[in-house]
């Protein structure tokens, strides 16, 4: 089976498409992470809040490994940065033989913000979100008012919250070997570890894409029955039974609807719901024993179906450009929000090749400039 990702529809097709493109300069994508908690200045761990350019999240670690002499494992980090941008983030180092992070002598394309110290490694998942600031270009002169009024139905009504293209790889590859990897018992000692890692989220993305869509084409206004919704307030979630009870609380906000990320500690859909998932499941020719084959690699989870941007601001910048700023929580996709006023497909969403450098082929330049990493 030939897999290539579920192209997902746009969030608000009645409304104009605005056009353009993500920029293709560094300077064009900033993203700058918001910490879950701050450190509290003493303990083993140094917090360092860093600037990159140009760098994935793995080579910064790896810049961070040869200056302090600290291993890879024990350099901590709450989430990965986009390569081909300028983010800030925080990160961990033991204290333990490190000198003072102040003397660290970086190299040109890493800048030390702040530092302190706190008692325990930076994990994945420690932190409440990113911040954007986003260059969209070559806009048609008449672009504002399609910008203005898409910027306003998104904070109103939000947008799907769908896993971008950067997620399944040039060209869709990731999900194609993913699939493979996941029929192939045999192949999975013998895959490297950071792809044994890689291959589940991917399938998850897809089955939770997939069934995005589908529940949004029964109206995500409406309850169906035995669907998984979590609480506002605690995020503590629970299955559907009595659409009459629970509706009122979805038309209230009280309530958000959940789709799902296969694996032995995702609860279980039932009803309606649990029928649509085992279709998604079928179409894909996978079942809920292979997630649950892979043990830690695939725990399962829900994840939220909607997605609102914060605090959205449209900046004009010259004739026709334009610069986006919103907020958005962990796990979610910024170039998910700008697909909604540039109109690129899915594995297009940043697929932005600057003219080459003389001598260096476009092919390899506009390989290089493909995004690397999710917005974790």
């Amino acid at each position: 089976m030939q897999l290539t990702p579920h192209e997902p529809p746009f969030a608000h097709g009645d409304l104009s498409v605005v056009g353009g493109r993500i920029g293709s300069k560094l300077e064009d994508f900033r993203v700058d992470e918001v910490p879950l908690y701050p450190a509290s200045g003493e303990g083993d761990h140094w917090y360092v809040r860093l600037r990159k350019r140009g760098l994935t999240t793995q080579q910064l670690i790896g810049k961070l490994r040869d200056i302090t002499g600290a291993s890879d494992r024990d350099i901590g980090s709450a989430g990965m940065k986009d390569k081909h941008a300028i983010t800030s983030q925080w990160l961990s180092v033991p204290v333990l033989n490190s000198p003072e992070p102040a003397s660290w002598e970086l190299p040109s394309d890493i800048e030390l913000l702040e530092h302190s110290r706190h008692g325990n490694k930076l994990r994945t998942g420690h932190l409440v979100g990113n911040r954007f600031e986003i260059r969209l270009v070559e806009l048609p002169e008449d672009y504002l008012p399609a910008a203005t009024a898409m910027a306003e139905r998104l904070q109103q009504q939000g947008l799907p919250n769908y896993y971008s293209g950067q997620r399944f790889g040039r060209e869709g590859r990731n999900l194609r070997d993913a699939h493979y990897w996941i029929g192939n018992p045999r192949a999975h000692k013998r895959t490297p570890r950071h792809k044994r890692k890689l291959y589940p989220s991917v399938l998850q993305s897809e089955i939770f894409n997939r069934y995005l869509t589908a529940r949004y084409a029964l109206d995500p206004a409406v309850l169906i029955q035995g669907e998984v919704v979590r609480l506002s307030e605690t995020r503590s979630s629970f299955v559907v039974e009595d659409l009459s009870a629970e509706q009122p609380r979805l038309d209230a906000g009280q309530i958000h609807l959940l789709g799902p990320m296969p694996g032995p500690k995702m609860k279980a859909a039932t009803g309606v719901a649990g029928e649509l998932e085992a279709r998604i499941l079928q179409e894909l020719e996978l079942s809920i024993d292979d997630f649950a084959a892979l043990g830690k690699l695939a725990q399962g989870t829900r994840r939220d179906l909607r997605l609102f941007p914060e605090s959205l601001q449209l900046s004009p910048d010259g004739a026709r450009e334009l610069i986006v700023r919103f907020a958005l929580p962990s796990g979610s996709y910024a170039t998910e929000v700008l697909r909604q006023f540039t109109g690129a497909g899915l594995l297009e969403a940043r697929a932005f090749p600057p003219p080459p450098p003389e001598g260096e082929p476009a092919k390899k330049q506009a390989e290089s400039s493909l995004t690397t990493a999710d917005s974790d």
